[in-house]
């Protein structure tokens, strides 16, 4: 097996994959598609620390190997992996509350990634995809997931006005899943692009970088502002935006498909007495994800991605490394790795 591993801040390198005694007793996965996220690109930059792992957080494929005496997994099956794992250390994981493991380590970040020809894993992180799941919808799998677990955790009700600061991809989602959930929400973006994209996906309320964001907000909520409010960590916003658009007591969730570093000013949240919280991750909710993929219940077709080939990972991250330098965005892209 080999794979694509950071070596120095914006070096990559192939390395084969040494194969743990464990990986012996696992499925094995032949990944065709993964996808580069901003985590990833942050990490080729230097800006966030990396480990001794092959990048990449989703990843989908044929399993060419099952466990054996496994029932329900078959060989050839289309495939989604979870990008999750437990410590099995940790006191909760101890206790067997392991769904809250208080360090959950991740693909990419904490053990190899899916920028790699195959991976070795345990069968109840492979959810088999149906048909009505198209290849790059399953990519988002976890965008999904950690969208539909920011809606639990703010206990987002239906009929709840709900402002999300950020318009990339995941906060596209959001927004649609709350729309699914009948929720409203206002989604608020400097980028033109981001807006537009918003506007075709059927948001209706997208608030640009010429609008008034506070006396939009509260002409929507008949000056309630809103509840909960969602700030989506690279959206390259002030944190104090989010602050202004939570009425009082409100709750404000800072989440994100990557967990880049940005400044807060606490003074706006104490002033106003708001709950913080932080979700950083989807875990338990792959397999709704996959069952709202294949309902069609959210429009993934507007998305921007790019696209690229598991040879030119290196130049792919060098492009979107300047990409994020120039225009302080991405495009997440899509790796063919067949």
């Amino acid at each position: 097996m080999k794979g694509w591993k950071i070596v120095a801040p914006s070096q990559i390198e192939e390395h084969e994959i040494i194969e743990s005694p464990e990986s012996s007793t696992l499925s094995k996965v032949k990944i065709t598609k993964a996808l580069i996220s901003l985590s990833d690109v942050l990490t080729f930059k230097g800006e966030s620390d990396y480990n001794d792992v092959i990048l990449g957080k989703a990843g989908i494929g044929i399993v060419s190997e099952t466990e054996t005496n496994l029932f329900g997994l078959e060989k050839g099956q289309h495939v989604y992996v979870e990008p999750y794992k437990q410590c099995n250390e940790c006191y909760n994981c101890k206790s067997g509350n392991t769904n809250k493991c208080l360090n959950f380590q991740i693909a990419g970040e904490d053990y190899n990634g899916f920028l790699s020809d195959f991976t070795a894993v345990s069968s109840d992180r492979l959810f088999v995809l149906p048909e009505s799941v198209p290849d790059l919808e399953a990519l988002f799998i976890e965008h999904i997931s950690l969208a539909i677990a920011v809606i639990d955790k703010l206990g987002i009700q239906k009929g709840d006005y709900v402002s999300i600061v950020g318009a990339n991809n995941f906060g596209n989602i959001l927004a649609q899943l709350l729309i699914y959930y009948q929720a409203v929400p206002i989604v608020l973006t400097t980028n033109d692009e981001d807006y537009q994209i918003a506007k075709n996906s059927g948001i209706y309320y997208v608030l640009n970088q010429d609008d008034n964001w506070n006396k939009e907000v509260m002409s929507i909520t008949s000056g309630r502002l809103t509840k909960s409010v969602v700030y989506i960590s690279d959206c390259n916003i002030p944190i104090t935006k989010a602050f202004a658009l939570a009425s009082y007591n409100a709750s404000v969730a800072f989440t994100g498909s990557s967990f880049k570093n940005t400044p807060v000013y606490f003074s706006q949240a104490i002033k106003k007495q708001l709950n913080i919280q932080c979700i950083n991750g989807g875990f338990g909710n792959t397999a709704t994800s996959i069952n709202i993929i294949a309902n069609k219940a959210i429009n993934l077709s507007h998305l921007k991605l790019d696209t690229s080939t598991y040879d030119n990972v290196p130049s792919t991250l060098e492009k979107m490394s300047d990409m994020l330098d120039n225009e302080g965005k991405i495009y997440e892209t899509v790796v063919d790795l067949v």
